[in-house]
């Protein structure tokens, strides 16, 4: 249960939308076809967009290209949350033309979400091979080691991904995650607080490094350190569920009961499957006499638990 608390957000948006209009205008369709798809895209009308782009490749004279807007319509897809489109579309394209990098990523990306981890793990170590020196692939790859518990191999790469970029904030805190499931507590920590050094400095800090840091030290114990780093965390991102929920243990854990009532009541509003917030929430309830209140969350924490699969 760990790795899944603290992995944070597998895949992000590996192609940002913001680049597509630029392949819509300058894509091989006539004129009013590419204003057709521009206007349908700005209007986040995806579904027109996929339409044009399949009768277009449909009907396309080249293999080249129909691969080049069955491309087009795969990164669509992606931006629009329809992995099983995205990853059907690029496949397409790929027997009829190979695929550019960012492409080939995008469809790793889809096939990550998707879960299919051996197509996922083809297409970067791809990727990874033509493009040695360039460490988002290999960072990739570090993260599906992590994924199937594979923690030595997904340490030793996330060293080589900060061998070449010594200042990427999650390339540390992959490893920090990593050697904590590896048994390395005090390893791990100081990659995290290197990870949350790096991660202030961006323009838009992440809330995972701090939260990543926080939930550790809450373990080990350290708690002061904790909620200043869970804290820390809420600040880039208030939404953010599992850093109200650690906080609330952490606040727990220092005996400010009312304050870490308010953060599990926090995480359940910011995602309601967060089923240890009920549970913890439930128990604090009943201590301090709120018996209909942990009804309500016990109910809930076993309604979530009977529909999580197992």
């Amino acid at each position: 249960m760990r790795a899944a608390l603290l992995l944070g957000p597998l895949v992000l948006p590996a192609q940002q939308p913001e680049s597509l209009p630029d392949r819509i205008r300058n894509c091989h369709l006539a004129a009013d076809q590419r204003a057709e798809l521009a206007q349908s895209f700005a209007a986040k009308n995806y579904s027109r967009v996929a339409d044009i782009l399949d009768r277009e490749a449909a009907a396309a004279g080249t293999p080249a290209g129909a691969a080049e807007l069955r491309a087009l319509a795969g990164a669509v897809e992606f931006v629009h949350g329809d992995m099983q489109k995205a990853a059907a579309a690029f496949r397409q394209a790929a027997s009829a033309a190979p695929l550019s990098d960012a492409d080939r990523f995008t469809w790793a990306m889809a096939l990550v979400n998707l879960g299919d981890t051996n197509a996922a793990r083809q297409q970067l170590t791809g990727l990874h091979e033509l493009r040695p020196n360039r460490p988002l692939y290999l960072y990739w790859l570090a993260r599906l080691d992590y994924n199937q518990r594979i923690y030595e191999e997904a340490v030793a790469k996330f060293k080589q991904v900060i061998a070449m970029d010594p200042a990427w904030p999650r390339a540390y805190d992959g490893l920090g995650l990593a050697l904590d499931m590896w048994g390395r507590p005090d390893e791990a920590r100081n990659a995290f607080l290197k990870a949350v050094d790096l991660n202030r400095k961006l323009a838009r800090p992440s809330p995972w490094p701090p939260h990543d840091l926080g939930a550790l030290l809450l373990r080990l114990q350290q708690l002061k350190e904790a909620e200043n780093a869970l804290r820390e965390a809420l600040r880039y991102d208030p939404t953010l569920a599992m850093a109200h929920y650690h906080l609330g243990r952490t606040l727990e854990a220092e005996g400010q009961d009312t304050e870490a009532m308010d953060e599990y009541r926090a995480a359940i509003s910011h995602e309601p499957v967060v089923m240890e917030a009920y549970y913890s929430l439930g128990l604090l309830c009943r201590r301090h006499g709120l018996a209909q209140e942990a009804k309500t969350a016990f109910a809930e924490y076993k309604k979530h638990r009977a529909e999580s699969p197992q």
